[in-house]
């Protein structure tokens, strides 16, 4: 008897323990990455506070993520982390200000969410290599 157990068990197929794939595959954003509609959402609601604070803590809450998570993934699906994009943003968005106004640069500095003109310029230098007035002036 005990020759016969071993023998139908060594004959027997393989026990697969396997899931099998689900026949439409989840949409691949990358490893670690925010969701698309995750980064739609974050960046409107960046360029939309572009003036105020925007502190990680609660653009990770916007999208409800961890801190640490939401860093990750942000760098991730963006490229730079989130202080940097909206560094950049901030940017960009005064110099459009300064191509369609005579503003001053405090004031334009103060409405793009710059804490005074000086970081305003260091943060204009390290983007576009140049400070602002010596920019504006260039563009006209």
């Amino acid at each position: 008897m005990q020759a016969t157990l071993n023998s139908t068990v060594s004959k027997a197929p393989p026990v697969r323990r396997f899931r099998r794939a689900s026949p439409v595959p989840a949409p691949d954003y990358g490893k670690g990455a925010l969701a698309p509609w995750q980064v739609r959402q974050l960046t409107a609601h960046i360029d939309a506070n572009l003036c105020t604070t925007l502190r990680t803590t609660h653009l990770a809450a916007t999208v409800g993520l961890s801190v640490s998570h939401f860093s990750r993934a942000f760098k991730n699906a963006v490229g730079v982390p989130a202080r940097v994009y909206v560094l950049r943003r901030r940017v960009a968005a005064a110099c459009e200000a300064m191509l369609a106004s005579d503003q001053a640069l405090t004031d334009i500095a103060h409405a793009h969410g710059f804490c005074d003109q000086s970081h305003f310029t260091r943060a204009f230098q390290m983007q576009i290599g140049m400070g602002p007035q010596a920019w504006r002036r260039s563009q006209r």
